[in-house]
């Protein structure tokens, strides 16, 4: 062991098992002091930490150079000889980076996915907005048709006839009322041809509609006075133009 003379400079990183009391106002000026080298070594995770300056220690406080330590901490250390002043800041971690870079990219990715759900979800709202007005557009014709038909045959063959619509533009049932409790002698007057003609023009009034041209009409002539009481059954094919009364074809 031997002993020399050193000047403690500012670089140095003290560590040490007592700790000095220091005041609140440093002092400046210039000290002699009796360092004491005895080839000390840093071990970091059981390796040597290279030094071109040797650790020291001076009244029982070993001095390590800040640089040395602050390779090993992953610091970055400045030194401004004009104020001087130490400045010491983390180096970027490149495991920390690439993990904020991978998460960054999941954010990314996750917000993309949520905007591509809300685009979804605006153009379903928006489908079914149009497909509600276009519902309630073809309830609205259905409603006009309905009454038109009411209008036109109400009264045929001096009966009254209660007729209702129901379906959209693809498919329409028609229901033909009629009390047989004030007409039950005026309606078995009747013949069949004369309720296949009635059939036959409501269900040509309704293809004749703009709206309701392709539509397959399926319908009934009912009692109301016996809680509708199916009394015959017709049906109208739009393709073929075809119309059936009581399972006949109507010529």
């Amino acid at each position: 062991m031997f002993k020399k003379q050193y000047l403690a400079i500012a670089s140095a990183l003290i560590l040490t098992t007592t700790l000095i009391p220091t005041s609140s106002q440093a002092a400046t000026g210039t000290k002699n002091l009796q360092a004491k080298y005895n080839n000390i070594k840093v071990i970091y995770n059981g390796a040597a930490v290279p030094t071109t300056i040797e650790p020291f220690i001076v009244n029982g406080t070993t001095y390590i150079p800040l640089r040395m330590m602050a390779g090993v901490f992953s610091k970055d250390v400045a030194w401004d000889g004009a104020k001087y002043t130490i400045t010491v800041k983390d180096l970027p971690n490149s495991q920390h980076a690439n993990e904020l870079a991978a998460r960054d990219a999941q954010i990314r990715s996750l917000q993309n996915t949520i905007d591509s759900l809300n685009k979804e979800i605006s153009d379903l709202k928006n489908n079914k907005k149009n497909n509600n007005n276009k519902d309630d557009d073809i309830q609205d014709a259905l409603d006009d048709l309905e009454k038109d038909l009411n209008s036109e045959y109400d009264d045929y063959e001096k009966l009254e006839w209660d007729i209702s619509l129901s379906g959209d533009e693809d498919d329409i049932d028609v229901e033909i009322a009629i009390d047989l409790d004030d007409y039950k002698d005026e309606f078995e007057d009747l013949s069949q041809s004369d309720l296949e003609d009635l059939v036959e023009n409501i269900i040509k009034d309704i293809w004749d509609d703009n709206d309701f041209e392709d539509a397959d009409i399926k319908g009934e002539i009912v009692d109301s006075s016996d809680n509708d009481e199916e009394l015959y059954d017709f049906e109208g094919d739009a393709k073929s133009g075809d119309i059936t009364f009581d399972g006949d074809e109507i010529n």
